[in-house]
């Protein structure tokens, strides 16, 4: 009974307010690698690999003998790496979580982004297990964990311990890798425009397009992708090949800030349909984006700070509505008051795709550009 409450306390905090810590700062790194003389806990080991990751986003994998990853400890994990983000639909996980021996791990890649391992060894003293975080440990941006204890029930009291914490660095971890591609690259010109449009600055990604009307609503357009799904026909024994677009950006739109009641998140969304009514408009005539709002899928929102701005965050799923329907897809924006003009600004960026396909990499995107941003006068 008491690890069903410790896991439903753990599940409440995964997005709970952040007012006390920005969303951008990371803790505080070792730069030791030496575990004899590092007690290890919740900072992270700086071990210094230059390697590239390999890898899709999104996938955590579990270091640990067959005997070990016991029933108990991946239902552990599944509740709270694996949790799906609320409201998406269908059911959309934080990570895919895959399981493999020590042997298979190497013999495979061990440069994977994000690897926990877990280590029964009689040599660690009872009652006392550690636990170890290093970044760069066999790739660039790689997390890597070992939990060593003395059984399996030190073992499982660890992770219970540790989780909540983990899937913290871990999920900031899969957007920083973004970021970190991103702050390669300047767009100096872009960030020139928003500046002086919004009052804002932000670390954007290569090869998008950037489309402003007037100082009110602007939209960054990624590139189009493509994934081809093999279907079978009736008529034919052969397998039919049909490609499925998969498009997002990020929209920034602005209105004049007269009160505070227009910050209460109800009111935040009421005011992103008007916008975009108005601007996210699709090629069929009469038709544009819309939030759905069914009870099943209503946005989920919290206060966040990002920097030294605090605002509020949503998730939820949109659809093209009107005379006709015809896509839809999931978006996460942050809302808030710029802290130096008389403005509530938002940042929403979208994702319209096939509902069998992985957004994580696109979500990590979207989130890294939006947690870098920066106010300015």
């Amino acid at each position: 009974m008491k690890y069903l409450l410790t896991l439903i306390a753990v599940s409440l905090l995964l997005f709970s307010c952040l007012d006390d810590t920005p969303i951008n700062e990371s803790p505080k790194a070792n730069k030791t690698i030496d575990e004899k003389t590092h007690k290890g806990g919740r900072e992270i080991i700086k071990a210094g690999s230059i390697s590239q990751y390999t890898g899709k986003p999104g996938r955590l994998i579990i270091v640990s003998k067959n005997t070990e990853y016991t029933n108990e400890l991946a239902y552990v994990f599944d509740s709270i790496f694996a949790a799906p983000i609320r409201p998406y639909y269908p059911p959309t996980p934080h990570f895919e979580i895959i399981n493999r021996t020590p042997e298979d791990f190497k013999r495979l890649s061990t440069r994977l982004r994000n690897v926990i391992e877990l280590i029964v060894d009689e040599k660690i003293e009872k009652g006392k297990p550690t636990m170890h975080i290093y970044e760069d440990y066999y790739a660039k941006t790689q997390l890597y964990t070992k939990l060593r204890a003395h059984d399996f029930n030190d073992l499982y009291e660890l992770v219970l311990q540790k989780i909540g914490y983990l899937f913290t660095v871990y999920d900031r971890q899969e957007w920083k890798r973004e970021l970190f591609r991103h702050s390669v690259k300047k767009n100096s010109h872009v960030n020139s425009k928003l500046q002086s449009k919004f009052g804002i600055q932000l670390s954007l990604p290569n090869n998008f397009r950037f489309e402003s009307i007037n100082d009110e609503y602007a939209i960054m357009l990624f590139p189009d992708r493509t994934k081809e799904m093999e279907m079978k026909t009736t008529s034919s024994s052969y397998g039919d090949s049909k490609a499925n677009f998969i498009q997002s950006g990020v929209m920034i739109w602005q209105y004049p800030y007269t009160d505070e009641r227009q910050m209460h998140p109800s009111n935040l969304m009421m005011m992103r349909d008007t916008i975009l009514k108005h601007y996210a408009k699709h090629e069929i005539e009469g038709v544009y984006m819309g939030t759905q709002d069914h009870p099943a899928v209503i946005p989920q929102y919290e206060k966040l700070k990002i920097g030294e701005v605090v605002g509020y965050q949503f998730r939820g799923l949109f659809k093209f509505t009107g005379s006709y329907e015809p896509s839809g897809g999931r978006f996460w924006s942050f809302h808030f008051k710029h802290p130096h003009r008389n403005t509530i600004v938002a940042l929403s960026g979208y994702i319209d795709a096939p509902p069998t396909f992985s957004p994580s990499f696109d979500i990590n995107r979207i989130r890294a550009i939006i947690y870098s941003l920066k106010v300015v006068e």
